[in-house]
């Protein structure tokens, strides 16, 4: 018999580390098993003929919230071209609203449901001994005869039962995943869950060595998932101690990090790390009281800010600073009063602003007609408007994002830009909406990837902004420092085909 077990690449990284842990639960399956991660812009019609042509008896198909249309589309020919195939879907995705997942997609006769590892075990070991007892898996969805069958989730997985998943998989030394807890410590509207969402975590002992292989190996960067590494200061604390002692002098680890819940001697710490050696995303979502309240959240944001400015003052760690457009009660001007502070708070570190999704798995989407809220009908189930939030003023927020990455998400223009808003005194989000409309308005929408149009692009646009100063000093001050903003982000020999071909945007 011949097992499958697949995925399509997307943005959504977990997908391809689940398939991993999945691949390392069945080793010990009568199976033969083969595992493949099909490429994001694959075709279709090509996944489907090399799965056809691999002959397997069933076909995993684990799905997020970006692949489901085109793993739905592949298992429909797939199905269509070998009925005697089973066609099995796992992951998030189609762990909630299963019933109405498997009536729109009649050719997927299993679902795989919650936590997938022992649920897929135990589906695995029915089958192949022929006992087919699916009623007695927990977590397995199924048909029998025109009827679809939901059995209750199982129990969350120990984390401790689990293997290391790179022990039977090929390790990617630019970038591997990793994960040291389940469940979350701070459950909110928009973060989807599963019940029994306490936390369980690895053993410090297995972390650090789990953690030394990479070391070892000489792995680029490792993203660690966890939705809030420090849920234990103890922990965390201990694990960025043994990181720290052991440096390789390579590898960068990124976490989800609680800013509010990062304490002195952690931050400390974290002052004696080689610089690059770790980047946090903290999640401030918003700054209004009354939007934190809606969504769950701790209404104080003042702590989380005290504690990640002396983070940053550390000058070790890189964090990204991300903020959520679309969340309830928040109109663009409340939106932009937490995007002020945000700036500030970040200090010149990245700036991110990501957009609400109404995920399945969420409070959000279930209580989406208490806010008025509209999304696209398909996955990601991006938020259109709400009833604060306006389609078009979520459209302006979105706008607003690109140039915002393009010139501060990696931190660039840090001299130039706090220039150009201490000299024009314009607040952060008016100013980066200023600069929105200014590139519309000259048709440079397109022009946000190389730094030498954003250089040029951010010059003209301090032409018009300097405009009414008589001070002519000010504007070839600011012209250097966006030229050395410029320099220090490209070779050397861009530089002098920069200063060759000048400041004119027509070039």
């Amino acid at each position: 018999m011949k097992l499958l077990l697949t995925t399509i690449k997307t943005d959504c990284t977990y997908t391809d580390y689940a398939l991993r842990y999945l691949y390392s639960i069945v080793q010990g399956a009568p199976l033969e098993t083969e595992m493949k991660v099909y490429g994001k812009y694959e075709l279709d019609g090509r996944i489907y003929e090399d799965i056809i042509m691999g002959r397997y008896n069933i076909v995993y198909f684990h799905c997020d919230e970006l692949n489901e249309r085109n793993v739905c589309a592949v298992a429909e020919m797939v199905k269509k071209a070998a009925p005697s195939t089973a066609v099995v879907i796992g992951g998030m995705q189609a762990s909630f609203g299963t019933r109405s997942f498997m009536k729109l997609n009649p050719w997927v006769d299993y679902v795989i449901r919650g936590e997938g590892e022992t649920v897929l075990f135990n589906f695995l070991n029915t089958v192949c001994s022929y006992e087919f007892d699916f009623e007695n898996v927990p977590g397995l969805a199924y048909r029998e005869d025109d009827e679809i069958i939901i059995n209750s989730l199982d129990e969350p997985v120990d984390m401790e039962d689990l293997p290391f998943p790179y022990d039977e998989t090929i390790l990617n030394t630019d970038l591997a995943y990793y994960e040291t807890i389940r469940g979350d410590s701070l459950t909110t509207a928009y973060s989807k869950f599963y019940p029994n969402n306490k936390v369980r975590s690895l053993s410090l002992g297995r972390v650090c060595r789990e953690l030394r292989y990479f070391l070892v190996k000489e792995v680029k960067k490792v993203v660690v998932f966890d939705r809030f590494f420090n849920f234990s200061n103890e922990r965390a604390y201990r694990i960025f101690e043994y990181l720290i002692d052991n440096d390789n002098g390579i590898t960068t680890f990124e976490f989800n990090i609680d800013g509010e819940n990062l304490d002195d001697e952690t931050i400390r710490l974290l002052a004696e790390a080689r610089e690059g050696q770790f980047e946090f995303n903290i999640d401030v979502a918003s700054t209004n009281a009354e939007v934190l309240a809606a969504v769950g959240r701790k209404e104080n944001i003042y702590q989380l800010m005290y504690n990640v400015t002396k983070l940053l003052q550390g000058g070790r760690v890189k964090c990204y600073i991300h903020l959520t457009a679309g969340l309830p009660e928040e109109t663009e001007a409340l939106f932009g009063r937490s995007f002020n502070k945000a700036y500030g708070l970040a200090q010149g570190s990245p700036v991110k602003i990501d957009f609400l999704q109404l995920s399945k798995g969420t409070v959000l989407r279930s209580d989406a007609d208490k806010y008025g809220y509209e999304s696209t009908t398909a996955t990601p189930f991006d938020v259109i408007s709400n009833d604060h939030m306006p389609a078009g003023d979520l459209l302006r927020i979105r706008q607003v994002a690109r140039v915002t990455d393009a010139y501060i998400g990696e931190g660039g223009f840090k001299e130039s830009i706090p220039r150009l808003l201490s000299d024009t005194g314009m607040r952060p989000y008016d100013f980066f909406g200023r600069l929105t409309d200014f590139i519309a308005e000259n048709g440079w929408g397109d022009k946000l990837r190389k730094p030498e149009d954003l250089a040029r692009i951010l010059r003209a646009f301090a032409v018009r902004a300097y405009s009414t100063f008589e001070d002519d000093l000010k504007l070839e001050v600011v012209t250097g420092a966006i030229h050395a903003d410029f320099e220090s982000a490209v070779p050397e020999e861009a530089v002098i085909r920069f200063d060759r071909d000048g400041w004119d945007m027509a070039i």
